[in-house]
């Protein structure tokens, strides 16, 4: 028994060394099968040395004969499993999102290739700046989201002679993707980039930026930077101003109650295949090489589904609604390396919110009081940025107008005639405005 024990132990090392040889053999930039065979190659080696010495105590001719004998059989095996785990690559069921005859298409200076859609403003009037809506995520776009609600969040400034753009972020939905295997990743910089350059492209002198979730980092990070060019703020259910200083962004209270069945099935699903384990691994020592072994589409499905899944049971819950996916459709065009490679480098930038102190635009910080964000996250808006405006909306999730579509049009149609804004709240360690 213990010689057995032995034996599969020397052919785990073995494996341990091949599959180590994959992925730090991928800074050579090699493709899959040359990685694959220099792995084989690894474990034949390594699987010899270490099953000599496991039968070390063997009488030497038998001692050959039983290594070749397990060796051969740990390469066929190896082999086998490799080509069915990591090999062979998942049959594609997710369909791809649809532009409607209203997208259109930018090409930026930056290099993104980037899909909006424009709600004019209506009676001709257009006095006032540009509203550009930015999305949640990152890499969760717009546009298929909007298209499967058939509505619109602001659309009713179009009546207040605003024209009211709406785009997917470079990485998602009908817009380009990057070339992760001859470009740099996605950072917060693109991001930033990329919308002065919709400002350019448009004309406009100053813009007002309305953002949701991460759309509202992405808001503040780009004032910080063109702070002449933004005109006011509009943040719905925003996400943390600087990611590090939040452990978890989440309520406990957002989280709907699941059986152990639900929980041990969210669980398995939200575990990546190996697949994409080793690429991430791999993208340590080679991003090209990672990215010519696992294709957007492929990133893209998993967490497509996992998402999905996660939305249907609540974890976090997007509405106020006692059923967690109402109202929600179906995730579509989502971009999984847009949304890991920003967030991590979210994570590396310098702290914003001493910076923010000194800027006054004016800001509606908007947040629905069931919001799966925790208040406190929100609320720290309105103790950084001196021009905020603070503004709780009961009843209502993280898509606030989904749920009280009056109270947001009231809301928003007020912020941006700088009349007395309804429903003003304060929170406690936060100056009133």
């Amino acid at each position: 028994m213990t010689s057995l024990l032995l034996r599969l132990a020397a052919l785990g090392g073995a494996l341990a060394v091949a599959v180590a040889v994959f992925v730090m053999a991928a800074s050579f930039e090699l493709g899959f099968w040359p990685l694959a065979l220099l792995a084989l190659a690894a474990f034949v080696l390594a699987g010899f040395t270490l099953l000599r010495w496991s039968m070390r105590a063997s009488v030497p001719a038998d001692r050959t004969v039983s290594v070749w004998r397990w060796l051969l059989g740990g390469a066929a095996a190896y082999a086998i499993v490799a080509q069915l785990l990591v090999g062979r690559t998942p049959v594609r069921t997710l369909p791809a999102a649809e532009p409607t005859p209203e997208t259109k298409f930018w090409t930026l200076p930056t290099g993104s290739r980037i899909a909006y859609e424009l709600a004019p403003a209506r009676g001709g009037s257009r006095a006032h700046p540009p509203v550009i809506a930015l999305h949640d995520g990152p890499g969760m776009p717009a546009l298929p989201f909007l298209h499967a609600l058939g509505s619109r969040p602001l659309d009713v400034l179009q009546d207040e002679g605003y024209d009211v753009y709406y785009y997917d972020q470079v990485g998602a939905g009908l817009s380009g993707r990057l070339d992760l295997t001859k470009e740099g990743p996605y950072t917060v910089a693109r991001h930033v980039a990329d919308l002065e350059a919709i400002r350019e492209a448009i004309g406009a002198p100053t813009v007002i930026l309305a953002g949701t979730g991460w759309g509202a980092t992405l808001a503040t990070s780009y004032l910080l930077t063109h702070a002449d060019r933004v005109d006011k703020l509009i943040l719905e259910s925003p996400a943390a101003l600087w990611a590090p200083a939040w452990s978890d962004m989440v309520n406990p209270a957002a989280r709907a109650r699941m059986t152990d069945v639900q929980a041990s099935a969210l669980a398995a699903l939200q575990r990546p295949p190996l697949r994409l384990v080793l690429g991430r691994m791999m993208a340590d020592f080679s991003p090209r090489a990672a990215h010519r072994f696992v294709a957007d589409w492929e990133a893209d499905q998993w967490w497509t589904r996992t998402t999905e899944e996660s939305i249907r049971l609540g974890q976090p819950n997007y509405t106020c609604h006692s059923d967690p996916g109402h109202g929600i459709p179906a995730p579509s065009g989502m971009g999984f390396f847009a949304h890991s490679y920003t967030l991590a480098d979210a994570i590396a930038l310098p702290d914003p919110r001493e910076a923010l102190r000194r800027i006054t635009t004016q800001a509606l910080i908007i947040r629905g009081t069931c919001d799966y964000i925790d208040w406190p996250v929100s609320a720290e808006y309105l103790k950084v940025m001196r021009g905020g405006h603070y503004v709780a909306i009961p009843s209502a999730g993280h898509f606030i107008w989904l749920e009280q579509r009056a109270l947001w049009d009231e809301v928003v149609r007020a912020f941006v005639r700088g009349e007395k804004i309804p429903l003003e709240a304060y929170y406690p360690g936060t100056s009133g405005r």
